[in-house]
């Protein structure tokens, strides 16, 4: 399988849901020289609690009639056509409307902790006997790698991709590599769209999941650490000598010269050459503040606040008095209808070169140095955990498949299915965040880790 039509999607979809309805038209008001941008109503259900449980993924194979065939006998191929799009096989992803009205009784009345947003699944907790097994597990291993996907991430509000709720089941295209590097017009789109969303998804924070495998690393129980995510979430929790396989949008690269700029750097360039789109995202950012602090349907005597501001253009009012804010996307990205019209984008200040965020779009190759230096991690562990990634991109199956070829024991903690079931030594579903929290407070996980404590 070649490995450029199967990478990870880097312009994914990060929604940071708010209370309000998500079903209703979303709109914005942007000046941008001259340009009336609005934001576009996004396809996805009303309710975003369904739960991503294996048991519910069975349920819903039941209600399209595929009940009685596994599930990886009918996962199709994601490919990239000649003049550049992404085509999503809709097998590879889970039905989202037949998922939500499963009565399934393992998946009736699961609960998210309090605190826990929407965007990760309901889950049960995991029970004494998982966590001594997994205690087990990674007390047993001399060189344990733990490979990271969207599902690590999903407790800090940003959510998967090809769960119940995830980007796919709303219909979500990524843009391709091909699509980027062919037109002007397409990345002003693409830049604008960053632009407008960038300080929401640079300020997201680790969740539990990322500290534990942190301190985890420190006590020297977890080794090396390899991520599908480009959110620099690990990074923020303070784990070390992390493989950003996908790489991050953290950073832009010249496609010429290879120059790195840092993302915070690029985004005031960007202001400078957009200040009415600048201006814009400021009003837009305290709208959002505002209608945090509303509860319920806003009415005239109760918040003259959120009322102005729609006056002044920065939100939307409905008849019904009801708010309406725009919606986020993984990466930071809001949908923008007329986005890139009237947007200026700097080329590189050294080359003139073409500028791309320092990810691996679909329909690109992960680079040969750190796709080696993956794969020498894989071979060489004798123990690999896998938090949060259905493994359906084969860049990060491939690393399991090695694994286990080279004898590792694998693990799996991750809500639904995946791609390595079958070849797994054990498996559990829940909040990753949940499980790896407690794991890591486990009295023999609190002592450092010698070759002594862990033959004993």
């Amino acid at each position: 399988m070649p490995l450029n039509l199967c990478l990870y999607q880097h312009t994914t979809f990060y929604i940071m849901t708010s209370s309000r309805r998500v079903d209703s038209m979303w709109k914005a008001v942007m000046q941008s020289r001259g340009s009336l941008l609005q934001i576009a109503k996004p396809h996805c259900p009303h309710n975003f609690s369904a739960s991503a449980s294996g048991a519910q993924s069975f349920s819903a194979a039941a209600q399209s009639g595929s009940a009685t065939q596994p599930r990886r006998q009918r996962l199709g191929q994601d490919r990239i056509t000649s003049d550049g799009r992404l085509i999503t096989d809709p097998q590879n992803r889970l039905d989202a409307d037949s998922a939500q009205s499963s009565t399934d009784p393992a998946t009736v009345g699961l609960k998210r902790p309090a605190g826990v947003p929407a965007t990760a699944p309901a889950t049960d907790p995991i029970s004494n006997s998982q966590l001594a097994e997994m205690v087990d597990f990674v007390t047993g291993c001399k060189r344990l790698l733990v490979l990271t996907g969207a599902g690590c991430s999903t407790e800090s509000n940003i959510p998967d991709y090809r769960g119940p709720k995830g980007a796919y089941s709303t219909g979500f295209q990524p843009m391709t590599h091909q699509q980027f590097m062919a037109t002007e017009e397409r990345r002003a789109r693409y830049w604008a769209r960053s632009f407008a969303g960038w300080h929401e998804f640079a300020a997201v924070q680790p969740n539990r999941a990322h500290f534990a495998l942190a301190q985890m690393q420190r006590m020297g129980w977890a080794q090396d650490i390899i991520t599908q995510n480009v959110d620099r979430l690990h990074h923020k929790a303070a784990s070390r000598d992390i493989i950003e396989l996908h790489g991050t949008t953290h950073r832009v690269i010249c496609m010429s010269c290879q120059e790195i700029t840092p993302r915070e750097e690029f985004q005031r360039r960007l202001e400078a050459m957009n200040p009415e789109a600048a201006t814009a995202i400021k009003r837009m950012v305290e709208a959002e503040q505002l209608l945090k602090k509303r509860r319920g349907p806003l009415h005239p005597s109760t918040d003259e606040e959120i009322r102005q501001a729609a006056e002044e253009g920065n939100v939307i009012m409905q008849p019904d008095g009801e708010v309406d804010i725009p919606v986020r996307r993984p990466d930071g990205d809001v949908e923008l209808k007329g986005a890139g019209e009237h947007f200026y984008f700097p080329p590189c200040s050294s080359c003139g070169g073409i500028l791309k965020p320092n990810v691996v779009f679909f329909g690109d190759t992960i680079p040969k140095p750190r796709a080696l230096s993956a794969m020498s991690l894989a071979q060489s562990c004798d123990g690999l955990l896998v938090v949060g990634s259905s493994l359906q991109v084969y860049s990060a199956f491939r690393l399991a498949k090695a694994a286990k070829q080279a004898d590792a024991s694998i693990a799996l903690l991750t809500a639904g299915w995946t791609r390595a079931d079958d070849m797994a030594d054990m498996k559990v579903e829940c909040l990753a965040g949940e499980a790896l929290s407690r794991l890591a407070k486990e009295p023999a996980l609190l002592v450092p880790r010698t070759y002594e404590t862990a033959a004993a």
